[in-house]
């Protein structure tokens, strides 16, 4: 049960943490160098970045509370 709780804590921490960057900070960081032009992200990317952080945090929260019961 301990790499279940791992597991979650982990994912808890990756989701909360794309929902709480602003999505053009994580761009800036990871997707900037493969544009020629160096312009914003998309609102697609945004948007991306917010669901898959709330669908992280949601699973991590759900094997952390897995891993305790």
């Amino acid at each position: 049960m301990k790499q279940e709780l791992v597991a979650g804590i982990i994912l808890g921490v990756i989701g909360l943490s794309l929902v709480a960057v602003p999505p053009a900070k994580w761009w800036a960081v990871t997707e900037k160098w493969k544009t020629k032009d160096g312009s914003q992200p998309s609102k697609g990317y945004a948007v991306l970045m917010r669901v898959l952080g709330a669908v992280f945090a949601l699973v991590g929260g759900m094997l952390i509370k897995w891993a305790v019961k």
